[in-house]
């Protein structure tokens, strides 16, 4: 396999302030310096005519546009003249594709190239570029060239009004450009689902469908039963700290970690073995990308501790769950506190009183009704002497 970078950027720009006239707004690359074309105070529209040419490159294209008009493009020239005479600092960004990567990811096959992809990648790129940079008030445009051994696209960025004095950009925002352009033509979102469903889907759902402590893994695999309980001995008094990335589980996140591959190795030897597999695949393909082992590290080791935090978040919640079990059954059995007997008395006072109350109405009620009775069959009876 070629050791050859899939993605290649490089970024230079131009200060407008220059104090050697011949050197304002030099072309994009010295190599491509045309004074033929026009004035050196137009070197902002020289380089459009260069991105534009027909023999080297597909034609401008923007944020919004994949090809320009020719009333469309003399309004980018306006624009890029007005940002040089107000002082703007002309950004330029070259990506650089290997055609044999450019092959790997489909974007090019045979002699055709997929340019609307190269096209939705620089698109990314760059609006990642002016987030990060907080180039509020930028304008970009951009072309592909197939003059050189590798396809690349020149970008070029202004900033149309309150332009800043320093050009340079944080390596890390270049850095960032280059990674979205991977991510955005190669999609790895297949694979990188396999891995996220091995944890999520196989380890996480067995592991909360299974008590460590119960009687089948005590008397089949008692040294996870053993790990497991060394851990919880260990395990600070604040139960709020019981999480994977806390401080105060600093040096138990080792014990944490051999507990996790005593499991896998119990319960997932052979998936884990694929999981580790499809992740060096992972880890080959960035490292292709990027020319470099140090972001294809990065991803696996992002990979590998969130399989460790995972878990071990899911173990310390099994740990609080039977804590909290633990402590129902002991306050269960010790009986009532005095605070509870007090709140018990009155409640039960409480009652007595209510109770009494209502029979008292009741018997008020009745003796009202006894009364009223006894004078209805008094009057009834003097009626009837009355006949």
């Amino acid at each position: 396999m070629t050791n050859v970078p899939g993605v290649i950027i490089k970024s230079k720009f131009k200060l407008p302030q220059a104090t050697r006239r011949a050197r304002r707004y030099t072309t994009y690359l010295n190599y491509i310096d045309r004074p033929d074309t026009k004035a050196r105070a137009q070197q902002f529209e020289n380089y459009h005519d260069y991105m534009e040419d027909e023999l080297k490159s597909s034609g401008l294209f923007t944020a919004t546009q994949d090809r320009l008009s020719a009333t469309e493009r003399e309004q980018l020239r306006e624009i890029f003249r007005r940002a040089q005479d107000n002082g703007s600092i002309l950004w330029q960004d070259v990506i650089s594709f290997d055609e044999v990567w450019l092959q790997e990811v489909g974007v090019k096959e045979n002699r055709y190239v997929d340019e609307k992809r190269l096209m939705h990648a620089t698109r990314n790129a760059t609006a990642l570029m002016i987030d990060k940079e907080q180039m509020r008030h930028a304008t970009w445009t951009a072309a592909i060239h197939y003059n050189t051994d590798n396809i690349h696209v020149h970008v070029a960025t202004v900033e149309t009004t309150h332009p800043r004095e320093r050009g340079k950009r944080k390596p890390k925002t270049i850095e960032k450009m280059k990674t979205q352009v991977v991510h955005t033509l190669s999609d790895r979102t297949r694979e990188q689902e396999k891995l996220n469903a091995f944890i999520r889907d196989e380890v996480l759902a067995h592991k909360r469908s299974l008590s460590t402590t119960s009687a089948s893994t005590r008397i089949l695999h008692p040294e996870l039963v053993r790990q497991y309980k060394t851990i919880q001995k260990q395990l600070p008094d604040d139960k709020r700290q019981w999480y994977y990335n806390m401080n105060s589980m600093k040096e138990l996140r080792p014990s944490l970690n051999q507990l996790t591959d005593t499991y896998l190795a119990t319960y997932f030897k052979k998936e884990h073995t694929e999981f580790k597999q499809r992740l060096d695949t992972e880890v080959a393909f960035y490292e292709r990308s990027y020319g470099s082992a140090y972001q294809a590290s990065a991803y696996q080791k992002t990979k590998e501790h969130d399989l460790y935090k995972r878990m071990g978040n899911t173990i310390l919640s099994e740990m609080r769950e039977s804590c909290k079990s633990t402590q129902k059954v002991a306050k269960a059995s010790s009986g009532p506190s005095p605070k509870q007997r007090i709140r018990s008395a009155f409640r039960r006072e409480r009652i007595i009183q209510e109770t009494l109350y209502r029979i008292g109405r009741h018997m008020n009620d009745e003796w009202e009704h006894i009364q009223n009775q006894k004078a209805y069959e008094l009057l009834q009876h003097e009626v009837e002497h009355d006949r």
